[in-house]
């Protein structure tokens, strides 16, 4: 939501314009909301406008029959213009690209009366899963993944979780334009996979009980639609503006995988027990560009001799992973925890003390140009790679420890949450290297990592030009010099009808800001990408906080 405020304009500072030729309270905001598909005026829809410098401000109305909308008596100012959700289509703003939309100005020489707000309708993805016998599948869990390009490279994310009904039927609902994909994981109904205790068969039925058991000792892989087995063939669902999609999804059984694991200490009172958490290691599956995902039909035991056993997994390439144990006197952790990627068949037997360790990550925090912020401030590590973000809070110390997060070798952006007015300035590391506001842990062991955060941050007002005149609806990033390893120095905006945008809390440095027309589908924080639009864009130089005016023409 944030984002949306900030793209809404909340802080930019109008335009300036000659003095006003009408009384201060004599604005309006008016305009006509059609179907972005069909062009149809659409009555009855809920719009809201809500003053930027004032959020409690808000009024809302209904659009006539013809679809108009008119707020009148307004003072000069900034706008957002939002509809509330109604049947068919979500709440949107306007002119909305992923979550960011156009704040309207309203104010002397400018024009907020004659809007063509176009409202996008919901789509849809719905579908039967069924099993090699074309019989449905129930219970089975339906994951949406949807490709976009959120952080700044076109990545595949979950967004959605739905299950199977008796019929083997899902829906989502409520989607998006977009590109989609439809994942579904599952357990044969019949499968059985024995366990500790099972007593031993007769030797004279010894042959056609294995028989039996074989066959329904199975599994179903993570299928995606149509009946691929891997994410690299996965078809891409993609949706239009009300589109309404069918993805019918088709499982079929394989033998399953037995992996045991040798976890090192005996824990003869835990055998027999069926722990999903705890101590138990988790599976996860890698998919399209690195996310990993859970495996959540595997099936647990805990055995004589401290060993783990896992049924239920279909064969495949894995990742897992084992966190510590903390020692109940103190607390902390006694040992560390370690990972493993692996390809699996058959019957696999690990020793967890020949797999690499995972990384013990503690560290500081050093605030500087202002007191700290009350309430509580964490250091978060997000992996865009994987998906996963680990979080640790600060004490009030300014220490840290992800103690309940161990942490696998990988790239990380490193951000403080709940810091507001503080943005990371520089990284300092032991135990692990670091470049720009990336940390990189190429092994195990501890890590010791200096986060130093700054208040000295600017404001970067501007206004997108083209032939001269100011360019509404425009994406607008600011680029800083090194963007491989400074992710999270980016900033993006969405021109307002005036052409104004705000880039906040930029920390001293070297930048380009970029202003592109038709750019919401681009991957903007990608070096190729970006190198053509860096030729014609603005540079700016930081040295400290404040506020810096800029003009930068429409690419």
């Amino acid at each position: 939501m944030f984002v949306m405020l900030v793209a809404a304009g909340l802080t930019a500072q109008p335009a300036q314009t000659p003095a006003p030729t009408r009384p201060a309270t004599g604005y309006g905001i008016a305009g006509t909301v059609v179907s972005s598909v069909t062009g149809q005026p659409l009555a009855g829809i809920t719009v809201a406008i809500t003053a930027t410098n004032n959020r409690q401000s808000t009024q809302t109305m209904e659009t006539h029959a013809d679809g108009r909308f008119t707020f009148d008596g307004l003072l000069a100012g900034k706008y957002s213009l939002t509809t509330v959700g109604a049947r068919g289509y979500h709440a949107q703003g306007f002119n909305q690209h992923g979550n960011y939309f156009t704040g309207i100005a309203v104010g002397p020489n400018l024009d907020a009366e004659n809007l063509m707000f176009r409202l996008v309708p919901d789509a849809a993805i719905e579908g039967t899963v069924t099993d090699d016998d074309n019989e449905p599948v129930r219970n089975a869990s339906v994951q949406l993944f949807q490709r976009n390009n959120d952080t700044g490279q076109h990545r595949t994310q979950p967004v959605s979780t739905a299950a199977s009904d008796d019929r083997g039927h899902y829906q989502f609902g409520h989607l998006v334009a977009g590109t989609y994909f439809v994942a579904v994981s599952a357990r044969p109904w019949y499968a059985q996979y024995g366990g500790p205790g099972e007593p031993q068969p007769d030797p004279d039925n010894a042959a056609r009980l294995a028989e039996e058991k074989a066959q329904l000792n199975v599994a179903y892989p993570m299928t995606f639609y149509p009946a691929a087995e891997d994410s690299s063939g996965a078809s891409p669902i993609v949706l239009q503006p009300g589109q309404r999609a069918t993805a019918d999804v088709v499982l079929r059984t394989v033998p399953a995988v037995h992996l045991r694991i040798k976890s090192g200490e005996p824990d003869e009172k835990n055998a027999g027990n069926t722990r999903p958490g705890g101590s138990f290691p988790q599976l996860s599956q890698r998919i399209f560009e690195g996310t990993l995902v859970p495996i959540m039909s595997a099936q647990s035991f805990g055995l004589p001799g401290g060993v783990i056993e896992y049924t239920g997994i279909a064969p495949g390439r894995y990742v897992i992973e084992m966190t510590a144990p903390e020692s109940s006197a103190a607390g902390k952790r006694a040992e560390t925890g370690w990972y493993k990627d692996i390809d699996l068949s058959g019957t696999v037997e690990l020793n967890a003390n020949e797999n690499p360790p995972l990384a013990s990550v503690t560290g500081a925090v050093l605030l500087e140009g202002a007191r700290r912020p009350a309430g509580k401030i964490y250091v978060v590590l997000a992996n865009r790679a994987s998906g996963l973000n680990f979080s640790a809070e600060v004490s009030d110390k300014g220490m840290f420890d992800f103690k309940d997060s161990e942490i696998r070798p990988g790239s990380y952006d490193v951000l403080l949450l709940n810091a507001p007015g503080f943005q990371v300035k520089g990284l300092l590391a032991k135990g692990a290297r670091t470049v720009g506001q990336t940390l990189e842990i190429s092994g195990g062991g501890s890590v010791q990592l200096v986060c130093t955060g700054t208040h000295a941050v600017a404001r970067i007002n501007g206004i997108v030009l083209r032939d001269d005149k100011p360019f509404a609806g425009a994406m607008v990033v600011l680029v800083p010099r090194d963007p491989d390893s400074n992710w999270v120095l980016f900033r993006r905006d969405q021109s307002d009808s005036d052409g104004t945008f705000t880039l906040p809390e930029v920390i001293p440095g070297s930048y380009t800001v970029i202003a592109i027309e038709n750019g919401w589908d681009l991957d903007w924080a990608s070096p190729a990408v970006l190198l053509p639009y860096l030729k014609n864009g603005t540079p700016i130089g930081l040295a400290g906080e404040g506020k810096l005016s800029v003009k930068v023409q429409l690419q």
